[in-house]
């Protein structure tokens, strides 16, 4: 970023300027402005640069330690996401109770069967790195639930890796309706949550990731069970920063799509607006001050913002 600053100090200072003088004497003058221009004048020239000094300082504050923008800045060609240092089953199960609380369903039930499962499933998939509902040899997931002995009527499984914390993971499966299905499943009454690390997970991109299991069931009453299977997608998904701040909303899908046509109209109004004064500014050789710079920086906020929205912040399954 300093070399950044650098270049903007370079071409400010190059730049020529036409700056309107004004035959007043001033006490206190400025050993850079030349006689006869107002103070006024001079600090006029630089307008058209606050938005961009702005958008960086934006961009700073931001984009903080192991943020999505400085992962984005490291590893532009990779999808590098979060390890968590700590992810704990229990709040896993309380931020699950709370949003089936919020639909008016019974809590979920934490069971150490089920969760010995889950485990089980998390450690296979980082040991044999491979991000999918199935194992790499064809086995579905639910052996891993009656290698622990569980008999069950139902079962379910969402995947989730790279995420920063608990409310984030849950957030991403409440973005995914069919991961959003299982959490809310009136049928199920037990859960068990897995956790694992792994250096290097190249199977969902590369880098250190977090892999949370959960299993999802509703335990059989009877000797013959109908069996149910779900699992959370049967592809894998990407889960952006909109998903997860729109999550809550009715409609997260399109609250989303509204989000980045937002982005994309504000990038366009602000090319709109300035490429003909940029090209006139280049012609002629000489700078020019924006007419409302208010609008600008709004419009280059909301652009910046857009873009730190659509960085990943973990996948699902």
């Amino acid at each position: 970023m300093f070399f950044v600053f650098c270049l903007l100090f370079i071409i400010i200072s190059k730049m020529p300027a036409k700056i309107k003088s004004f035959n007043r004497s001033y006490s206190h003058h400025h050993p850079y402005r030349p006689k006869g221009v107002s103070q006024r004048a001079f600090h006029k020239v630089y307008w058209p640069y606050l938005p961009l000094l702005l958008i960086i300082g934006l961009l700073l504050s931001l984009g903080g330690r192991n943020s999505a923008l400085e992962q984005a800045i490291s590893h532009p060609s990779s999808s590098v996401l979060s390890y968590a240092d700590s992810m704990q089953t229990d709040e896993l199960l309380n931020d699950t109770n709370d949003e089936r609380s919020r639909t008016k369903l019974p809590n979920l039930a934490l069971n150490t069967k089920l969760a010995a499962a889950a485990q089980a499933k998390a450690e296979d998939m980082v040991s044999r790195n491979y991000w999918s509902h199935d194992t790499p040899d064809g086995s579905p997931p639910w052996v891993f639930a009656t290698n622990q002995l569980y008999s069950y009527d139902k079962l379910g499984e969402n995947l989730a890796a790279g995420f920063r914390n608990e409310s984030s993971i849950l957030a991403g499966w409440m973005a995914s309706s069919s991961h959003r299905q299982n959490i809310l499943d009136l049928a199920y009454s037990e859960v068990g949550f897995g956790v694992a690390q792994s250096p290097n997970y190249s199977a969902a991109g590369s880098g250190p990731m977090t892999v949370v299991v959960a299993f999802y069931g509703d335990p059989s009453t009877s000797t013959a069970p109908t069996i149910g299977l779900v699992k959370g997608a049967q592809s894998p998904s990407k889960t952006t920063v909109a998903n997860l701040a729109l999550a809550s909303l009715p409609f997260a899908t399109i609250a989303t799509n509204l989000a980045v046509l937002i982005l994309l109209g504000a990038i366009a109004a602000w090319l709109w607006r300035h490429v003909r004064s940029f090209r006139r500014a280049v012609k002629k050789g000489e700078n020019f001050v924006f007419s409302h710079p208010l609008f600008d920086i709004g419009l280059l906020i909301i652009a910046t913002v857009g873009y730190l929205l659509t960085q990943t912040a973990g996948l699902i399954h």
